[in-house]
């Protein structure tokens, strides 16, 4: 083998070695990243974040401080995002996550009414059935 087969291969194998590694740092997966807000525009930390696939794949967090959560290496394809925070109406939202990206997704809450009605029966009226026979009363 001559100076410059030899040079010729090893270049090729060095060639070949950095595109291997480059291949194998690439990932097929992708990154869902989210802010949960009210209605105004603030900021919901605390909030519980479900991620659903079709396939099955379910996964809870709780989002930060700061409203944001973040789920890593989510294979490619559609999922549901289901997001609950107390005095809050639950939101569920659809992402298309794609590999080697980052779906971003900024989520509102709207503010739940809560609304009790407390119903008292006079006695004295309970009595006097008004659909009663007028003999019966």
């Amino acid at each position: 083998m001559t100076n410059k087969t030899a040079s010729t291969t090893l270049a090729l194998g060095i060639l070949m070695l950095g595109m291997s590694a480059a291949a194998l740092a690439q990932s097929t997966n992708g990154t869902l990243r989210g802010t949960v807000l009210d209605p105004s525009g603030a900021l919901i930390p605390q909030a519980q974040v479900t991620v659903t696939s079709a396939a099955g794949y379910t996964r809870t967090l709780t989002s930060d401080g700061t409203g944001n959560f973040q789920l890593a290496h989510l294979a490619p394809g559609s999922y549901s995002v289901s997001i609950n925070a107390i005095g809050f109406t639950p939101a569920l939202e659809s992402v298309h996550v794609t590999g080697n990206k980052v779906a971003s997704e900024q989520i509102k809450l709207g503010i739940s009414v809560s609304q009790q009605i407390e119903v008292s029966a006079n006695d004295a009226l309970a009595e006097n059935d008004v659909n009663a026979p007028a003999d019966a009363r």
